[in-house]
């Protein structure tokens, strides 16, 4: 028997890896059914030699499997990966370490499109019971990945992906060469046109990839600075407005105004945050909201100019590499306080996305959308409710 599988990609974050242990921690460890001793007592009837030939014939019950060719092709996989999402448990990844440790070294920066090559699994004319082949199988990769861990490190954003600048460059210099030799098996002009096309994609790949590299590191370092404010709600904020890009304005253009917006929030954190640390826990929240607002008046206008400096170095690597940018067409969809992914619905959409273009001052720390109502079109008009409050909104385009 041989499965080929072909190259696909992995994306996920913390948040998503964590469900599914958890999912399979309760599959695992079920809710205690109720004792019913009926059985038991039936079983006192029987005589004790039957229950020990029952155990030694047990023994043999699995039945072991022939396999003359046993072929697993060799995987390729883009693992893509972000710290995003709920926080770990320590109860849980007590149980699974590997997990915990892989989450250990991708807790200082994200992973972008790094490439796992696991090696393939193969055995001929032997017999094996299901349960040893699975475990012999899951045992072959999970040293193959071990192997490749230093592919991971070497992927980490807050180093500047240096594996894949090395791939990058190395895809370079191979089109610089491969170019020409392309032109050259067709004619004269094309050779020349070989020696444009593969001198373009080596600079290309060269100086692009220096740029995606300082991008990444830039952006690692504005996430740092992002945490050490200890502002979640600025932390989730920033998440938000690099997921939802506008199509009409430039991305450098967006960057820019928030890093102004930075600069303003944080001067009025100084000021804003012991006034609401002081109404919710007296003398005590007020220092602790002094603590904050001096934080966020160093980290919040730093995190913002280097967020600047990073979508910088993002656009000379897009212009360097000719790399094509894509845009969102739908809005994310709206999921509501349940938690449940229902349909998209176009007006929930476009109502969260109005929620999520308000300035923070605006709104609370966990407050939400709910729905709103177009109540006039000269001028635009809605009423609109959130979690926290209800109001009339006019909106200018």
């Amino acid at each position: 028997m041989k499965l080929l599988i072909q190259e696909f990609v992995v994306c996920a974050d913390q948040g998503l890896i964590l469900a599914i242990l958890s999912f399979v921690e309760q599959e695992k460890n079920p809710a205690a059914p109720t004792i019913d001793m009926t059985t038991d007592f039936d079983r006192l009837k029987n005589p004790l030699e039957r229950y020990g030939k029952g155990q030694t014939d047990n023994q043999s019950v699995q039945t072991k499997i022939y396999f003359d060719n046993l072929h697993l092709s060799p995987l390729k996989i883009h693992v893509s990966f972000s710290m995003h999402g709920a926080k770990a448990s320590e109860q849980l990844l007590a149980e699974y370490p590997i997990v915990d440790f892989i989450l250990q070294i991708l807790n200082v920066a994200e992973v972008q499109d790094v490439i796992l090559k696991l090696n393939f699994y193969e055995r001929k004319k032997d017999r094996f019971t299901m349960e040893k082949l699975s475990q012999e199988i899951g045992q072959h990769y999970l040293n193959q990945f071990l192997k490749q861990i230093h592919v991971v490190v070497l992927g980490l954003d807050v180093l500047g992906n240096p594996f894949g600048v090395v791939r990058g460059v190395a895809q370079g210099v191979e089109s610089f060469f491969y170019e020409p030799y392309k032109g050259a098996m067709e004619g004269p002009v094309e050779f020349l046109e070989g020696i444009a096309t593969g001198t373009k994609y080596l600079v290309g790949s060269v100086v692009g990839g220096a740029a995606g590299a300082l991008s990444k590191v830039t952006q690692a370092t504005s996430k740092g600075l992002a945490t050490l404010t200890l502002d979640h709600h600025y932390q989730n904020a920033r998440i938000q407005r690099k997921e939802i890009q506008s199509q009409t304005t430039p991305e450098i253009v967006a960057s820019g105004k928030n890093a102004v917006k930075d600069i303003v929030q944080g001067v009025k954190g100084v000021v804003n945050k012991p006034v609401k640390g002081a109404k919710h826990s007296g003398a005590k929240g007020f220092v602790k909201g002094l603590g904050k607002g001096f934080l966020g008046l160093v980290g919040r206008p730093a995190s913002g100019i280097v967020d600047l400096t990073s979508t910088s170095f993002k656009l000379i690597k897009k212009v360097a590499t000719d790399e094509q940018i894509v845009h969102r067409i739908r809005n994310p969809r709206h999921i509501g306080r349940d938690g449940l992914v229902r349909p998209s619905i176009a007006h929930e959409t476009l109502g969260n996305y109005i929620f999520d273009q308000f300035d923070q001052d605006q709104h609370t720390e966990h407050e939400g959308y709910i729905a709103h109502i177009d109540s006039s079109n000269q001028p635009h008009s809605l009423l609109f409710a959130t979690t926290k409050l209800i109001f009339y909104l006019n909106l200018f385009f």
